[in-house]
């Protein structure tokens, strides 16, 4: 009974194995056939591991991918032992393994289908023997005592037959004519094994094992010191000197942070993909306004693809209400219009995936830092103990050198967006963390990608540009994806790494240094740096550390810096000592003018005193930068704003007319097809002619002939029979286009010309009948009776033929395109271009700033933090827009100038309190005078506030300061002001009353212009 009970459980463990079992089967071998289990485990073929209890092919099986356990994950197939996106040419993807449809006897022809037992698959169809064409093969025996199983296979093709049955080609090779060969990709060849491009490969440029010298770079297949066109050698390496950023104009010229290289000279940064239009960032490939260059506008009907205006969109992009998106790749549309990828996902072939950024591993479908995580500190899974901190992979009691906790987590607070320059300092949207400050653009070497600086030499989902991905079993080596990593590097893990430096792979992949070593030579040891000392496992400069001055452990005393080695009191000449880090407060962002005072976002510290960086073009006004050659609140100089219905061009202000239109008086014209307006304003055509393409234009009805600028028709005029020089002789007519003696059948003779009196205008219905001529229409005959039709753009719609078509229903905004058709813009004008509505021009305080037509002037620039006072001019955090301009709380912008007050302290100089509302003090003392020196300049900023019972009418000057009171209240008090010149510079640190407390009945409170 044992006995009996032993055998039926193996029968089972048979049954559910060969049920459940998931070998790919490639080229017709049928292993899924498994012997049963013994004592000593299942036995399987040469080709397949045992993974427990079922024989695998770990080359080919989905669930145990080139080792045991390792699962490929959805979306991906097992490829030689790796997972990879989709199956070789010639294979399909049947439940989630690849099969040869053409040999696979468990899928012949498609998925699923089955040959029977003694049938083998040929070229896709069950059949008892092979085609000529192919080899037939015998896969080994499969279970104990039976018999091998016959299949088909292409032998000149097939990886696991190549040649002959049962010859497999190595990994990364294919079968090509019977031949195993190493497959590379188009442009590469194969050297010692390894896949190179001989055109730029310094180690094999031209050929293998061909090397450039040292300075030289591989160009076009060619070592050369000097680069090809349009490129300078800079150090050996070709640098495109107008559009690099670090070598902008000349070798070694980087531009700032915040801008671009654009044609050789540093310019305001936009992200990747876009391009500066008059200070905003445009995608020149896609968008409608400015298609291929700034300013370049699509006609009606037409849109944006890869930068050229088309009916429709290019090869491999689709329309998605109006915009050409390439749905394979577009996050926002990622395989169909309007579908958007979860956050952390990416759009691959037209599906979202879960793609971790550099330094990040998916474990379990969550992106970590192996780096810096406790909980996944190393490894997926691997738990720090209490007290300890993960450091550079590893658990340890205290950060890496270069790292701070934050939390419990070791961050560099140098780039981490989320902790910069302190904890907990998060960057704003749009910025990233460079040098430990917030910043629009990324340190030269790194590019921002979606907000995250990317090493585009070595990253391999961005490499060479943003969004660039290696595919599997590549890696990203000079911006290039490639099989291997250049000379000097390794592949650790699809990274890059140089093992003779790299602390977390020193020697060998994986092998990290231990806090407080180097790698050197690919040995970890205590040695540092040059410059660098050894103070108890950690690399220090003891000519610059606080803590280790001239010698570790010596700390500098509070108030001191080490300065060469010594603690000093005193900086180098131009520098200050602050908190014990020698600055310069001349030019330092964070301690500008004195210790600790920081510049506001978008300004910059100049000459001690925080100022707004405008950029090249534009100039401040109040507290902004505004290009007074095109701001319509701003044209010409501050705060001159254009009437409704007008725009600001080249500083002046003008009639505004949509795209295609030209201001004409107030009117906006079409000049290519308006009668009256054609080619100029004012330019009318004459009776019978049309405006085409800014000319005017005879245009003849359907058969008739422009000669000599008259419509004739030569079929029946005998003065041009055939022809416009053609003429008949006496006694004969023209019929048909031809001189005869009488007129054709259907056609009559009036006077000479045989003509057709139901359709002949000239000789509508009784010869000499002319059918009169209409306005902007082609005079008809139909059946004898007189008729007119409208020409192209033009309309009768008041059914009075005496005034013929007399709408211009090109450009007519109450009938666009057809009669009674009227344009209605909300909060603007409209305008009629080519039967098309389209906005002409916005209401004062309004804006149309998403480019459509059908919603018009949208945006209330008066009152829209996001566009206030013109499109994409936001409001800082915490600011509200008014009036077209952004306002702090308790600030008021009167006169151009922002005027603010504390509502805590009293006695205080402006510098305070500007200071405590977080706004710099930049004005100057002969503006701030300017702003308040009348009366009614004055009572304004006393009404902005709701103060009254002001009178200066006796003072030269104000120095604006609410009355003593113990404010508690509002509104304020009356306004005090004085006719003391010198009393600006004096406020500007001190007060009347100056530090009096706010419960004092003699206390006052500022009021300052904060700009």
């Amino acid at each position: 009974m044992r006995h009996l009970f032993h055998w039926v459980m193996a029968l089972g463990v048979v049954a559910t194995l060969a049920a459940c079992d998931g070998t790919t089967i490639i080229g017709g071998g049928d292993a899924s056939t498994l012997d049963a289990t013994t004592d000593l485990g299942p036995r399987c073929a040469a080709s397949e591991t045992a993974c427990g209890a079922t024989c695998v092919d770990l080359r080919r099986n989905r669930d145990n991918c080139g080792s045991c356990g390792n699962s490929c994950q959805d979306g991906t197939v097992c490829i030689m032992g790796t997972c990879t996106v989709s199956c070789p040419s010639g294979q399909t993807l049947c439940g989630g393994l690849c099969a040869t449809t053409a040999t696979d006897r468990a899928n012949c022809g498609a998925c699923g289908v089955t040959c029977g037992a003694g049938q083998v698959c040929s070229n896709g169809a069950c059949s008892v023997s092979c085609a000529s064409d192919l080899a037939t093969c015998m896969s080994p025996a499969t279970t104990d005592g039976g018999a091998p199983q016959r299949f088909c296979a292409n032998t000149r093709t097939d990886r696991e037959n190549c040649g002959t049955c049962g010859t497999a080609c190595a990994a990364g090779q294919i079968c090509v004519d019977s031949m195993c060969v190493l497959s590379c990709v188009t442009g590469q060849i194969a050297c010692a094994g390894v896949c190179r491009d001989p055109q730029v490969d310094r180690a094999h440029c031209g050929g293998c094992g061909m090397a450039c010298a040292e300075g030289e770079v591989c160009v076009a297949g060619a070592c050369a010191v000097s680069c090809g066109a349009g490129t300078t050698n800079c150090s050996g390496t070709c640098r495109e000197l107008a559009t690099d950023v670090n070598h902008c104009g000349l070798c070694g010229n980087a531009c700032p942070s915040g801008t671009v290289c654009s044609r050789g000279t540093c310019t305001v940064s936009c992200l990747a993909g876009l391009s500066n239009c008059s200070g905003v960032c445009r995608d020149l490939t896609t968008d409608n306004n400015h298609c291929g260059a700034c300013g370049t506008a699509c006609p009606a009907g037409q849109l944006c693809s890869s930068g050229r205006c088309a009916t429709s969109c290019g090869a491999g992009l689709n329309n998605c209400s109006g915009t050409c998106r390439d749905l394979a790749t577009d996050r926002f549309n990622c395989g169909t219009c309007g579908t958007a990828c979860a956050s952390g996902q990416v759009c691959s072939a037209g599906a979202c995936v879960t793609s971790c950024p550099a330094g990040q591993v998916d474990c379990a479908g969550t992106c970590h830092d192996l780096n810096v995580e406790r909980l996944n500190c190393g490894a997926c899974g691997v738990v720090c103990s209490a007290g300890q901190v993960c450091s550079a992979g590893a658990c340890a009691v205290t950060c890496v050198a270069g790292t701070s906790v934050c939390a419990g987590v070791c961050r560099d607070l140098l780039t981490d967006n989320n902790n910069c320059g302190v904890c907990g300092r998060a960057c704003p949207s749009g910025q990233v963390c460079s040098a430990g400050a917030c910043a629009v653009s990324c340190l030269a070497g790194t590019t921002n990608c979606s907000g995250a600086c990317r090493d585009l030499e070595t990253d391999n989902n961005n490499c060479g540009a943003c969004g660039a991905g290696c595919a599997s079993g590549r890696v990203c080596s000079a911006g290039v994806c490639a099989v291997s990593c250049l000379a000097g590097t390794t592949n650790c893990s699809g990274a890059c790494r140089d093992l003779s430096t790299d602390n977390n792979n020193c020697g060998t992949c994986g092998s990290a240094c231990a806090s407080g070593t180097v790698c050197t030579s690919g040995a970890c040891n205590v040695s540092c740096l040059a410059g660098q000392t050894n103070c108890s496992g950690v690399c220090r400069d003891l000519g610059s550390d606080n803590n280790n001055c001239g010698a570790c452990a010596r700390a500098c005393a509070a108030g001191q810096a080490c300065v060469a080695g010594m603690c000093s009191v005193t900086c180098g000449s131009g520098l200050t000592n602050c908190s014990g880090v020698c600055r310069d407060v001349g030019s330092d962002r964070s301690n500008c003018g004195a210790c600790g005072t920081v510049c506001p976002s978008g300004q910059v510290c100049t000459a001690g005193a925080c100022t707004l960086s405008c950029p090249s073009g534009q100039s401040v006004c109040g507290s902004a930068c505004f290009d007074t050659a095109t701001d319509r609140n701003h044209c010409g100089g501050c705060t001159t704003v254009c009437p409704a219905g007008q725009i600001c061009a080249g500083s002046a202000c003008v009639t505004s007319c949509a795209v295609g239109l030209t201001a004409c008086g107030t009117s906006c014209r079409d000049l290519t097809g308006d009668v009256n307006h054609c080619g100029a304003c004012g330019r009318a055509c004459t009776s019978g002619q049309s405006c085409v393409g800014g000319a005017c234009t005879l245009v003849c009805p359907a058969g008739q002939t422009d000669c000599s600028g008259v419509c004739r028709d030569l079929q029946v005029d005998s003065l041009r029979c055939g022809t416009c020089t053609t003429a008949c002789t006496g006694g004969q007519v023209c019929s048909a286009g031809a001189c005869v003696v009488t007129c054709a059948s259907g056609l009559t003779n009036c006077s000479g010309s045989c003509t057709n009196r139901s359709t002949d205008p000239n000789n509508c219905g009784a010869c000499g009948t002319v059918c009169p001529p209409r306005a902007n229409a082609t005079a008809t005959c139909a059946a004898g009776t007189c008729g007119f039709t409208c020409n192209a753009g033009f309309a009768d719609c008041d059914r009075n033929p005496a005034n013929g078509c007399e709408l211009n229903i090109a450009s007519d905004p109450s009938n666009c395109g057809a009669c009674g058709a009227a344009c209605a813009i909300s909060n603007g004008v409209a305008a009629c271009v080519a039967g098309a509505c389209r906005v002409a021009s916005c209401n004062a305080g309004f804006a149309d700033c998403d480019g459509v037509q059908t919603n018009g002037c949208e945006v209330n620039t008066n009152t829209s933090a996001s566009n206030c006072g013109r499109c994409g001019t936001a409001c800082p955090s915490g600011a509200a827009c008014t009036s077209g301009a952004c306002s702090v709380a308790n600030c008021r912008v009167v006169g151009g100038v922002r005027w603010c007050h504390s509502v805590t302290s009293c006695g205080q100089g402006c510098a305070a309190v500007c200071a405590e509302l977080g706004l710099p003090f930049t004005i100057s003392d002969s503006a701030w005078l300017a702003a308040q020196d009348t009366p009614s300049e004055c009572q304004s900023i006393a009404d902005a506030f709701g103060m009254t019972g002001i009178s200066i009418t006796s003072y030269t000057y104000a120095c604006l300061e609410d009355s003593g009171g113990v404010h508690s209240g509002r509104p304020l008090g009356a306004l005090l002001c004085s006719n003391y010149s010198g009393c600006p510079a004096e406020h500007r640190t001190n007060a009347d009353n100056f530090g009096v407390a706010c419960s004092s009945s003699s206390s006052r409170l500022s009021i300052c212009p904060c700009q």
